[in-house]
């Protein structure tokens, strides 16, 4: 009886231990053949992990693609933090793809975001012999905290600078600055009176100056009538000049004519009849030379005080023989 209680509990003994197994070895195929539909990569992080944890989810793009299979310190660089991601092979993980640590809500839980990835960049491979590393970008807590620390920075600096700004004695500069310039407002509106008056001379000073500048317009329109009232009579008077100078000679001209004829038919006697003639060129020519100087003395007089034309301040020289 006692034998065949033993076979028994052997006998059952070996069946559960076949069955688990067999268990295993099932179990073990179905983790392989899952194993395979998975790529690995790594990621080095320079922050704290804190939060996170082994098989903690890893995203794109908010949809879980895999789960973080290790973590530990880099042996290469004790300031990096080794993350090994297992993520499945179907992820469009591309080379310029980054990982970014972040956080359920405030949980304090981390988890693995890939984020990047534009649509014509090539695929980042990886296989069991190499597995290729993700670069990692700053989480926002990291950002955050960096931006606290410069802001605390530049607040110490500015506070600083307002207590020396607000030293004691740029305090006493400043009140004694506020005395100077509130006597300085008493005294100004003390010359209150004075200052009107300057502003009415100002006034009346820029008026008088108005005028003057119509003074100076009409005086130059004067200025400007006389030079073409100038201009005029010099033409007149040449003109008229030039006409006794043509008639003088044509007048000469005959008289020659005259002569030469009288002379050619021998009908006078040359020195009666030279005689007469030789009076009257004589006196032609004496007419002659009076207007020549004549016209002379009236240029000298108009160059020498042109307004004698609307003036007459002047009184012309007598010409010879006046």
């Amino acid at each position: 009886m006692e034998s065949r209680v033993n076979y028994t509990a052997v006998g059952i003994f070996v069946l559960i231990f076949a069955s688990a197994l067999i268990a295993f070895a099932f179990w073990l195929g179905k983790y392989n053949q899952e194993d395979g539909n998975y790529h690995r990569y790594r990621i080095y992080i320079t922050e704290s992990v804190s939060g996170l944890a082994p098989e903690a989810a890893v995203k794109f793009h908010g949809v879980d693609v895999g789960k973080v299979e290790t973590i530990r310190i880099n042996p290469l660089n004790s300031e990096e933090v080794e993350l090994t991601l297992k993520i499945e092979k179907e992820t469009p993980i591309k080379t310029d793809s980054s990982a970014v640590l972040k956080f359920y809500g405030i949980t304090g839980l981390a988890f693995i975001e890939i984020i990047g990835g534009s649509k014509n960049a090539p695929l980042l491979t990886t296989n069991k012999h190499t597995i290729s590393t993700i670069p990692s970008s700053s989480s926002l807590i990291k950002r955050l905290d960096e931006s606290l620390s410069n802001v605390a920075s530049k607040l110490s600096v500015t506070l600083d600078r307002a207590d020396r700004l607000f030293s004691d004695q740029n305090v006493e500069n400043i009140a004694q600055s506020l005395h100077n310039l509130r006597s300085l407002t008493a005294q100004i509106d003390s010359y209150q009176g004075e200052i009107k008056i300057l502003l009415a001379h100002s006034i009346a000073l820029e008026n008088n100056a108005t005028d003057a500048m119509g003074t100076i317009k009409e005086a130059a329109g004067s200025v400007k009538n006389t030079s073409n009232n100038f201009n005029t009579l010099m033409q007149t008077k040449m003109s008229t000049t030039l006409e006794s100078l043509h008639a003088t000679s044509q007048e000469s001209h005959a008289l020659i004519r005259k002569l030469e004829a009288s002379i050619d038919r021998g009908d006078y006697n040359i020195a009666a009849t030279a005689s007469p003639a030789t009076k009257e060129l004589e006196i032609l020519l004496l007419q002659t030379q009076t207007l020549t100087q004549e016209m002379e003395a009236t240029l000298n007089s108009l160059r020498a005080s042109p307004s004698d034309l609307l003036f007459k301040q002047s009184t012309p020289k007598p010409g010879p023989g006046e």
